[in-house]
């Protein structure tokens, strides 16, 4: 752990901006490698939804296929992911319609934690408009996704870059985009661990190859590379640009760790920042 790459952590959007004006900006060039949004939630509400999730068996893979829930492992999905439909255009978007329609209803009685995460967002670039991604016929992708670790899951070190790795979706809007963010916010902190890293490391060819090998560790002790630890508690979100290569240890303890996710992606010379799951 690097003592001098750390996460800028605020209470505020504006103490974010008034340290770095161009908050995305910042990330892209490794200045910090997370913008921590503390209480961006309300933590009560987090406590509400879990209960929600788990009266209607959200947490449950018994139950996986009711509303828009996804499996196929390490964990469970409430939302749509491009990743894992992505390969059939038509079942991706139809399941997206399908997301739309749950999350219609799904926080009645608390605030949008959706809503709520592309509010900050929109704050953090201010000149640019945040919005929904869409492809030009107007189909819409998921605005955002819940993901649900249970013990012994989690996510190896990668990094996300659909421009980079969409040899199988090349025709995907999302694409068009020069580079490439993520946006979390805890609901509910797992037992132990579960939490990530993320490492001041782009993935570039050579990285890229080590990934593949399977020989990561070996690179980052070789090449001292620096990694930060993030640590949220429920109602907490963070920014991070997803080029650098990142990884979320497997979770311990019989607490799932549930988050809000979404991807969102910017180039220099378009308006909008499209934001999809």
């Amino acid at each position: 752990m690097s003592p001098n790459w750390t996460p800028f952590e605020a209470s505020s959007i504006d103490q974010i901006l008034a340290q770095y004006p161009k908050p995305l900006d910042a990330l892209l060039q490794r200045q910090t490698p997370a913008l921590v949004l503390r209480k961006a939630y309300n933590r009560d509400h987090c406590a509400g939804l879990m209960q929600r999730f788990a009266e209607r068996g959200y947490f449950d893979r018994a139950t996986v296929g009711v509303e828009s829930q996804l499996s196929g492992g390490p964990y469970l999905d409430l939302g749509t992911s491009l990743g894992r439909l992505g390969s059939t255009p038509e079942k991706f978007f139809s399941h997206a319609a399908a997301t739309h329609q749950l999350f219609a209803h799904l926080f009645e009685d608390f605030d949008d934690p959706v809503q709520t995460i592309y509010s900050a967002l929109q704050r953090l670039a201010p000149d640019k408009q945040v919005c929904n991604a869409r492809e030009p016929d107007g189909r819409r992708y998921g605005p955002a996704i819940f993901r649900i670790y249970h013990a012994q899951e989690g996510h190896k070190a990668h990094y996300d870059s659909v421009a980079r790795r969409s040899s199988a979706k090349p025709d995907y809007a999302v694409a068009d985009f020069d580079h490439q963010f993520a946006g979390v916010l805890c609901l509910q902190k797992a037992g132990q661990e579960g939490e990530t890293y993320i490492y001041d490391c782009p993935a570039d060819e050579e990285v890229e190859d080590v990934l593949k090998r399977q020989e990561f560790p070996a690179y980052v002790e070789e090449h001292q590379v620096a990694r930060t630890l993030v640590q949220l508690e429920p109602g907490d979100c963070y920014f991070f640009c997803t080029e650098n290569i990142h990884e979320l240890p497997d979770t311990v303890g019989d607490t799932p760790r549930v988050v809000l996710a979404f991807f969102c992606a910017m180039s220099s010379d378009r308006d909008e920042i499209f934001v999809w799951s």
